[in-house]
């Protein structure tokens, strides 16, 4: 963010992003404490030190106006004074904006801009529903009864004296609607749907990784009641090895992070997550014991009368001819997940646009049906 400003000294500098760390403001009227005289050596001014710096060092600084910030460029800096904004206005872990050379706090910086959320997709309104997934129902019903149950009725888990899962992993191929099942869930409980990628927690810098799994959690229960969504956990939650790779260890930071997190709420918060991996082989043990991540639930490839559910599903909203033959498309299906099924609808109705019809055929149908299967074969082809 560029933006001019003027300081004290009238010179014009660049705003940089900030965080405040620690907001010390003590009571109001505090004790005034006896000069002591020093025995030791004489103190040296910094080099560079401003007038105003140095009667703020003196013991001039006004207690109630002073602030620690930790910059963008990872470094921890005390004000003496906090600049153009109100001490009362600020609270610890606020962004702000601050000046480049003197670091004084030039404004606060509104919610949008929180880095908490740059490594997270959140959806506080979330718009799908169980109507929109098809061959699913056992599944459907088995994630009702772990998460939505748990969340509107959580007296009948009283009453019988047993506790909810906290968590729920969902594994299965890609593309058979690990993600449409988290926001359905989401949209049927009303809670905010805060989604992470597991490679996107694999950070540069030692310890960033882990904090974004805590900022995740913290964010999670301001927001509660929150589905945490957690995509591909299979590249964090890995099976532990002895490595001196830096890499590998951080990796393992991060993982130690989700399982403390994973410990640390209760059933009884308005806060479950569900997790997703195509690579359920390879996971460590303690993120899937029980009281961490409790309910297991598999994805199949959709079977024959799924995947005509599913392909009337995505084009039900089309304007298809009487005629189409769902059955007969599904067989001609056998090997496709239900992304696949969608992208067969969507090349049915571009493929009646190149024609200038108005009304998908089911010759239509057929012909996305060879599209997407040319594309499933060249793509493999491209791997061998």
């Amino acid at each position: 963010m560029d933006k001019i400003v003027e300081d004290d000294d009238s010179a014009q500098n660049e705003e940089w992003l900030a965080r405040v760390e620690i907001l010390d403001l003590p009571p109001e009227n505090p004790e005034p404490e006896k000069k002591k005289k020093s025995s030791g050596p004489k103190e040296v001014a910094p080099v560079g030190e401003s007038k105003r710096q140095r009667k703020n060092r003196e013991g001039l600084i006004d207690t109630h106006k002073c602030a620690v910030i930790k910059t963008s460029h990872r470094s921890t800096v005390f004000l003496p004074e906090i600049g153009l904004e109100p001490a009362k206005e600020l609270q610890p872990g606020d962004m702000v904006g601050v000046n480049k050379d003197t670091f004084l706090i030039i404004e606060k910086l509104p919610p949008e801009h929180d880095s908490r959320v740059k490594s997270m997709e959140l959806d506080e309104r979330p718009s799908e529903d169980f109507q929109q997934i098809g061959g699913l129902s056992k599944q459907i019903e088995e994630l009702i009864e772990a998460v939505v149950l748990p969340m509107e009725h959580p007296d009948r888990f009283e009453e019988v004296g047993i506790r909810p899962p906290k968590g729920v992993l969902l594994y299965g191929a890609p593309g058979t609607g690990k993600t449409l099942l988290a926001r359905a869930v989401a949209a049927k409980t009303k809670s905010t749907f805060l989604k992470l990628a597991g490679p996107q927690l694999v950070q540069m810098y030692v310890g960033d990784g882990a904090k974004i799994v805590r900022d995740a959690f913290a964010l999670a229960k301001e927001k509660e009641p929150t589905i945490i969504f957690i995509d591909e956990l299979d590249a964090i939650g890995s099976k532990r090895i002895d490595s001196d790779h830096g890499s590998d260890r951080e990796v393992q930071r991060t993982l130690l992070e989700l399982l403390n997190q994973l410990d640390g709420f209760t059933q009884n918060e308005n806060i479950k997550v569900i997790a997703a991996t195509n690579r359920v082989d390879v996971l460590d043990p303690a993120l899937l014991r029980s009281g961490r991540i409790d309910k297991k639930i598999e994805l199949p490839t959709p079977n024959l009368v799924a995947r005509a559910q599913i392909l009337k599903i995505h084009s039900r909203r089309m304007n298809v001819d009487k005629d189409v033959n769902y059955d007969e498309l599904a067989r001609s299906t056998d090997d496709f997940n239900g992304a696949q099924l969608k992208a067969v609808c969507v090349e049915a109705g571009m493929i009646a646009l190149r024609r200038g019809g108005s009304v998908l055929t089911h010759e239509d149908f057929v012909s996305g049906i060879a599209e997407v299967q040319a594309k499933k074969k060249s793509s493999l082809q491209y791997f061998t």
